[in-house]
């Protein structure tokens, strides 16, 4: 492994947050987050959190993480595949994704015009770009967590508001 191909992120469950690297080859994290072929990601020098605290519960030199428990994921910009820039995605949306303990509000690139008789979320990749996005605690709205983008597991969505 070369160290330039390991990415350091931030996973957050709805009971953990879990920081480790990724050997992610030539490939942004999101690609690896949104292949279907793959459930699990390994992560090296790991840590784990119990929600809310601060102080490491656990370390691992390896631990094996489940995709579909995955809330979301803060990551550098780099690591996010930008959207194809078509006349279908070429508009830029403020977004509130919702999911479970979080508010996650960033920016999003979706389709020139929103038509909710043609428009569905289930037509996304498994993890959504929010960039120049914030995760808010819901339940303690002081805890917020700044990142240049987050990949939001649509699978744990509860809610999407999109906005011009």
């Amino acid at each position: 492994m070369t160290s330039s191909s390991l990415v350091r992120a931030r996973f957050f469950t709805t009971a953990h947050q879990i920081v480790g690297e990724v050997e992610t080859g030539l490939k942004p994290l999101s690609d690896l987050l949104n292949d279907k072929s793959q459930s699990f990601l390994v992560l090296f020098d790991v840590e784990v959190f119990q929600f809310y605290r601060q102080e490491v519960q656990t370390r691992a030199p390896v631990a094996y993480l489940a995709k579909e428990n995955l809330s979301f994921v803060l990551v550098p910009l780099r690591e996010t595949r930008a959207p194809d820039r078509s006349r279908y995605t070429v508009h830029q949306y403020q977004a509130v994704a919702i999911v479970p303990r979080f508010e996650v509000h960033g920016k999003f690139v979706g389709p020139h015009r929103l038509d909710w008789r043609t428009f569905s979320p289930a037509a996304f990749d498994s993890f959504l770009v929010l960039t120049e996005a914030r995760a808010v605690s819901a339940e303690i709205p002081e805890i917020v967590l700044d990142s240049e983008a987050i990949l939001v597991n649509r699978a744990r969505l509860e809610c999407l508001c999109l906005t011009e």
